[in-house]
């Protein structure tokens, strides 16, 4: 009988410039701060067999520098992107609140039921990020790989191991860099079993 183990560490980017905003579908890219953030995460970590991207540039130019770094190759999957925010992309909470307080506070208490103006909805983006994570563990099983990510995919993912509801995907905090790791076991005899080893960055 083999059982297999997959390992797949998920970073989220580090700061990126602008910070502290709705960046979303953005192509921001990473501020200098945010470089040094991502590799102080990086630095202790044994090499991975393959590395896994979003698209954005926040995200993108650190993983293909590090798959060189490390002779490893790089995947770069659009499903992977952060989720849309609509009117709000761009716009810093501040300036929301202004704006319309309500709304904003609807979305807090909310999420799944209170989408941004123009925005994409909570469950199709779980559904979106559930779909590619699953081809992931297909196509990476029996390695160790990195998915440089954002925060609201490192949550679903996270949040779909634990079973967290998901209106309740915001209690998961994902600090700039947090590194997580997800174990996924494959047994013929038991099934699949998916646990996480550890979040943002505390190991």
């Amino acid at each position: 009988m083999i059982i297999d183990e997959t390992l797949v560490d998920l970073l989220r980017h580090g700061r990126p410039d602008p910070g502290h905003r709705y960046a979303g579908s953005l192509n921001d890219p990473l501020s200098a701060i945010g470089w040094r953030q991502m590799r102080g995460a990086v630095r202790t970590i044994a090499p991975w067999q393959v590395v896994v991207t979003s698209p954005l540039q926040r995200c993108c130019e650190f993983a293909q520098k590090l798959a060189k770094d490390y002779r490893a190759p790089v995947r770069v999957i659009d499903e992977f992107r952060e989720i849309h925010f609509g009117d709000w992309e761009g716009k810093e909470v501040e300036e929301l609140m202004l704006e319309d307080d309500a709304a904003l506070q609807a979305f807090w208490a909310d999420p799944v039921n209170n989408t941004p103006p123009s925005g994409e909805p909570l469950v199709d983006f779980q559904a979106r990020i559930l779909a590619a994570w699953q081809q992931l563990l297909i196509d990476c099983q029996g390695q160790h790989s990195l998915l440089v990510c954002h925060s609201g995919v490192q949550r679903v993912i996270v949040g779909s191991v634990l079973n967290i509801p998901l209106q309740s995907l915001f209690s998961l905090e994902t600090p700039y860099a947090g590194l997580s790791r997800v174990r996924i076991v494959d047994d013929p005899e038991h099934g699949r079993h998916s646990s996480l080893v550890f979040h943002a960055g505390v190991r």
